[in-house]
C-alpha cells in the first residue's frame, strides 16, 4: 500500500518537474511547493489515519496543513534568492528557520498527528526538536545519514566555520577535491556542501542551499515509515534510549531516485527540475 501511494507522489512530481521547467514566474514555484506539501501531507496522513478517523477527513486534513507548510517552503526559498541579490549570506538564517516551520508542518500533516506541536530545526547531521505536547521539552537527535555524508565530505577538506555559522549550514573546500566532478565550482550531497575558494561566489552557496532544503523537502518518507521501522528496531536488541537519540533521515534515497530520473529528462543542465529551482533561486540559470 505504501508502495502504491509512493508511486502516487513520484507521477506527480515528475509531471509538476516537466511543467515548473517550462515556467519562470514565483507563482508556478509556488504551485509546485504548495501542491507538493498538499499531496504529501495527505497521502501521510492516510498512510497514518487513526482507527476512529475517516479516510476522507484525514486526507483533507493532511493536504490544508501539507499545502500551509509547503507555502512556507516557497517563502523560504524565495528568500534565499536575497543572497544573490545582495551577495549576503545572512539572509540564510531567516530562510532556514522558515523553511525549518515549513518542513515541520508538513511533517506534522504526513504524520497525521493532529496538532501543531513538534517543530525541528536541522543544522547539518543535528535535529533539534522543540515538543509542545503536555510541556516544553527540547531534544536532540542524530541523522546518521546525514553525518555519515557529513564525514564523507569532511575527509580532506577544509571546513568554513565562517561560513558556516552565517548560514546555519555545513560548509566545506577545497580546490582540487576528487569529489567535484564535470568541472563545478560546487556540490552538494545530502545536505553538505563543499566549494571551490577560486569559484567562490555568494550566489554560489544560496544555489547548494537549495539543494540542502530539496533534501528536506523529503522528509515526508520518513513520516511514512516512521512506524514499520520503529517496529522492526523495537525487536533488536538495541537500548531504547539510543534509538530516540536518532532521527532517521531516509528522505536521500527518494530524492535520489528522482534526480536521476530527472537527469533523462533532456541533454541540459538545467533540464534537471533539482538544478533548475537551485538555479531559479539562486540567480544562476545563465551559468
Amino acid at each position: 500500500m505504501i508502495r502504491d501511494r509512493f508511486n502516487v507522489v513520484i507521477v506527480f512530481f515528475l509531471l509538476s518537474m516537466m511543467t515548473m521547467k517550462s515556467q519562470n514566474t514565483d507563482f508556478e514555484m509556488a504551485t509546485y511547493n504548495v501542491g507538493f506539501g498538499a499531496l504529501v501531507g495527505a497521502v501521510g496522513a492516510v498512510i497514518n489515519k487513526k482507527p476512529s478517523q475517516k479516510l476522507g477527513n484525514a486526507f483533507l486534513s493532511g493536504a490544508l496543513k501539507g499545502s500551509l507548510g509547503g507555502y512556507l517552503i516557497f517563502e523560504s526559498k524565495r528568500t534565499i534568492r536575497k543572497i544573490a541579490s545582495t551577495e549576503n549570506l545572512e539572509y540564510a538564517w531567516p530562510a532556514k528557520i522558515v523553511n525549518s516551520l515549513g518542513t515541520s508542518v508538513v511533517e506534522s500533516a504526513a504524520r497525521n498527528d493532529g496538532n501543531w506541536n513538534r517543530w525541528h530545526l536541522h543544522i547539518g547531521f543535528n535535529r533539534i526538536e522543540l515538543d509542545l505536547y503536555d510541556k516544553p521539552r527540547i531534544k536532540y537527535k542524530m541523522m546518521p545519514v546525514s553525518f555519515l555524508l557529513t564525514a564523507y565530505m569532511a575527509f580532506g577538506n577544509k571546513f568554513e566555520l565562517e561560513k558556516s555559522l552565517l548560514t546555519g549550514e555545513f560548509i566545506f573546500s577545497n580546490e582540487n577535491s576528487n569529489i567535484f566532478s564535470n568541472d563545478f565550482a560546487a556540490v552538494n550531497i545530502g545536505n553538505v556542501m563543499l566549494y571551490k575558494p577560486s569559484q567562490y561566489t555568494p550566489d554560489l552557496i544560496a544555489h547548494e542551499i537549495i539543494h540542502s532544503y530539496q533534501y528536506y523537502d523529503f522528509n515526508f518518507i520518513n513520516t511514512w515509515t516512521e512506524k514499520p521501522v520503529s517496529k522492526w528496531l523495537s525487536k533488536t536488541n538495541i537500548n531504547s534510549k539510543i534509538l530516540d537519540f536518532f532521527y532517521f533521515d531516509l528522505n536521500g534515497i527518494p530524492l535520489r531516485a528522482a534526480y536521476l530520473i530527472e537527469n533523462t529528462t533532456g541533454p541540459s543542465y538545467y533540464d534537471n527540475f533539482f538544478e533548475y529551482e537551485a538555479g531559479y533561486w539562486s540567480n544562476t540559470l545563465d551559468r
